[in-house]
């Protein structure tokens, strides 16, 4: 069962993401174990502070190493004493997150848990002494973590065997082990006539060898008009 927790300011965010799709299909599967650690519950007084002003000047807060510390070990103290762990801190300046990343995951057995971040930032100290891997979505800022947490987990988990309806869906996906890491091919259905536009011939034509070269070749002209890098 693979395990993956986050520690965030709001979880509220991440619990009202686990009753739907791959989310609620891994947990009912038992393919996988999902928790929600509140930051605010490690709170270094009793308003709930979690956060404090940078050293040096600057705007905004930045969250305190001593209360991230403590959340990590509180989500360590549930797992078994030789389970390893790996802590992913989604971030601007991490490595831009592919889909190589999420099947190293869904093919290891490291428990994962999510730092999402807030406000400007998190104390480097806690980064340096915990944090294994740091991972960004693209070149933009958010207002915190728990939306690239989320999609990076719902990446790993679609390719947990098991999870997906169909064995082959995660491999025939853009950039999946089916399709050479290409892009997808289009998709039709009906009606089979729309707007002065009609689904391909050859994809009703209940030849499967030629809609299998179909695809491949379709496969091919996307990635070179959109992504030609993939090739």
């Amino acid at each position: 069962m693979r395990k993956i927790s986050f520690i965030t300011i709001h979880p509220k965010i991440i619990e009202s993401y686990r009753p739907f799709g791959i989310f609620k299909s891994a947990e009912e599967g038992g393919l996988a174990q999902i928790s929600v650690t509140d930051l605010r519950d490690f709170a270094a007084d009793k308003h709930g502070s979690v956060d404090g002003a940078p050293y040096g000047g600057g705007d905004g807060m930045v969250l305190r190493a001593d209360c991230l510390s403590q959340a990590l070990n509180s989500v360590r103290a549930n797992l078994l004493a030789n389970e390893k762990v790996n802590v992913i801190f989604t971030s601007p300046t991490g490595k831009l997150w592919a889909q190589e990343d999420a099947q190293m995951f869904a093919d290891g057995d490291e428990s994962l848990v999510f730092i999402c971040g807030r406000f400007a930032g998190v104390d480097q100290r806690f980064i340096d002494k915990y944090v294994d891997q740091q991972y960004s979505v693209g070149d933009v800022v958010l207002a915190g973590g728990e939306l690239p947490a989320l999609m990076m987990a719902e990446s790993i988990l679609r390719l947990v065997p098991g999870v997906l309806g169909h064995e082959q869906s995660a491999t025939e996906d853009s950039f999946g082990a089916g399709l050479d890491g290409k892009l997808e091919y289009p998709s039709y259905t009906r009606p089979p006539e729309w707007n002065g536009h009609k689904v391909p011939e050859v994809l009703m034509s209940g030849n499967h060898q030629a809609i299998a070269k179909w695809r491949r070749e379709e496969s091919i002209r996307m990635t070179q008009k959109l992504r030609p890098d993939l090739l």
